[in-house]
């Protein structure tokens, strides 16, 4: 694996004139939040609790199905939550099942190859968690991993998931992982121990028909960008290692960095692009 000099890796300009429009906040942006509905009235209760926690808003079942905005919906009940998009023909609600996703427990991934001898014993973490799918990837190769998730509901959903998960097989890398709520530009201030960065930046890949219906949900909501110009700030107070980036397959790396990563490993939709110290 090459290297390249630390000064010059903390001294990247990561922005492009052609990316300014993902990567950028407009002032003006609002997010395209789920609804909140409930599945019966003796559910209500606990429906507007959660959407008042959240920040979200509440709809009966039929306003949903009329929405003429989006029909993605977090349904609450007692002790449950689920996601669905009624805008999908025959869609049911969903929980997220770990096992469904094959890559991480696989003996070898894309994502797995971005990993070498020179990190074990290396803290992860992951400012970009969603589903806590790669963090779980990740600690599946027996590293400790911070994930944090920005999202309040989208990180309730999340670690009710891993809590809720009863496969023997996955509990030591939902052990290994720390999951948190919250901003991961301001956390990751307090891991410096942490040497190597992951961070996802797919979302933008909407209604591509080989994903599957979890992430596709999360891809058709709109998040706030991650600011990328801040991470380039705490890249200068940070001793990483390693940077793995996902992106999309054709964007051009070069035009985003004044660097060539060390390397990239390309799958069909998306590439990890691997920055590294050593």
């Amino acid at each position: 694996m090459d290297s390249f000099p630390r000064k010059d890796f903390f001294c990247f300009n990561i922005f492009a004139s052609e990316f300014n429009h993902r990567f950028i906040i407009d002032m003006n942006f609002t997010e395209r939040k789920p609804f909140v509905s409930y599945f019966s009235k003796n559910e209500i209760r606990f429906a507007e609790q959660f959407a008042s926690k959240h920040d979200l808003k509440l709809v009966t079942p039929r306003n949903l199905r009329i929405s003429e905005t989006h029909k993605q919906v977090i349904w609450v009940s007692a002790k449950n939550l689920a996601l669905q998009d009624l805008a999908i023909k025959n869609s049911k609600p969903f929980v997220i099942d770990y096992m469904d996703f094959k890559k991480i427990m696989a003996k070898s991934s894309l994502l797995k190859k971005c990993f070498s001898k020179q990190d074990i014993g290396r803290k992860v973490i992951d400012l970009t968690a969603g589903f806590c799918i790669d963090a779980l990837e990740i600690s599946f190769l027996g590293y400790s991993v911070t994930a944090i998730e920005k999202e309040s509901w989208l990180y309730e959903f999340t670690n009710q998931c891993l809590q809720n998960s009863k496969h023997k097989d996955l509990q030591p890398s939902i052990n290994r992982i720390d999951f948190l709520n919250g901003d991961s530009l301001d956390l990751i201030k307090k891991y410096s121990d942490h040497e190597i960065v992951y961070l996802d930046q797919m979302f933008e890949q909407k209604n591509d028909s080989r994903a599957k219906k979890e992430i596709q949900f999360l891809r058709n909501l709109d998040f706030e960008e991650f600011d990328l110009n801040r991470f380039k700030k705490i890249l200068k107070q940070n001793n990483f290692k390693k940077i793995i980036y996902k992106s999309a397959l054709h964007s051009n790396m070069s035009s985003l960095i004044n660097l060539k990563p060390s390397r990239v490993i390309k799958g069909k939709a998306f590439k990890y692009n691997i920055f590294t110290a050593d």
